[in-house]
């Protein structure tokens, strides 16, 4: 198991990761979840497994500097494009995460490592899993939306989202989304035309082979 840090916030609520939906600016919201994948992982390898939110939102307006979603304009309201709602970013690509990621360690005093892995997931993630270090997936469905449900049973449906994967239990992948312990399907992941990203982040002086 590889758990994100704890989040407080002022009445001593703590979360599971962070959530960019704490965020008030509306592009942010709509493109944050790389941002906070990312920086979990890099609080995860130097320890810092609570913080106040206040803190964290601190954490997140550097983190974003380093870990940059794509943008288009300076105009954060809503419009369409291509008949759909848009807040002016792409989010987070790939590449962009692992670059970011690695550049956010530097200025965190850490080598860090984004080992990427995609055949043969469900066998390898135990093992990755195991060995404590975060483990990042992005997930990307242009011809349907895949459910992650919260702990109340209720499911957002994306077709675009990073999230840090915690455990998996046959069908059951759990990962920290929204600030939340979430459930995905396995299944539902491994289905057609569902494009899937995983990444091992740790530290360059540590093994971690599976």
């Amino acid at each position: 198991m590889s758990l994100p840090p704890k989040i407080i916030d002022k009445n001593g609520m703590e979360s599971f990761g962070g959530s960019q939906m704490w965020l008030p600016d509306k592009m942010l919201l709509n493109s944050g979840c790389g941002i906070i994948a990312g920086l979990d992982a890099i609080m995860r390898l130097k320890g810092e497994d609570r913080m106040p939110r206040d803190e964290y939102f601190e954490r997140f307006f550097d983190a974003k500097d380093y870990i940059r979603p794509i943008t288009i304009g300076k105009n954060r309201e809503e419009r369409k494009l291509f008949g759909r709602e848009f807040l002016g970013s792409f989010g987070v690509s790939a590449h962009r995460f692992k670059k970011g990621v690695k550049k956010l360690g530097l200025k965190e005093g850490l080598k860090v490592r984004v080992k990427p892995f995609l055949f043969k997931w469900q066998e390898k993630l135990p093992g990755f899993l195991k060995g404590g270090d975060p483990v990042v997936m992005l997930f990307i469905s242009p011809f349907k939306k895949i459910a992650v449900e919260n702990p109340r049973g209720f499911k957002s449906m994306c077709d675009y989202h990073w999230v840090t994967v915690t455990e998996i239990d046959g069908d059951d992948l759990y990962v920290s989304s929204w600030g939340e312990r979430c459930r995905m399907s396995v299944k539902e992941l491994k289905s057609f035309g569902v494009i899937l990203r995983f990444y091992s982040v740790s530290l360059e002086n540590q093994s971690n082979i599976v």
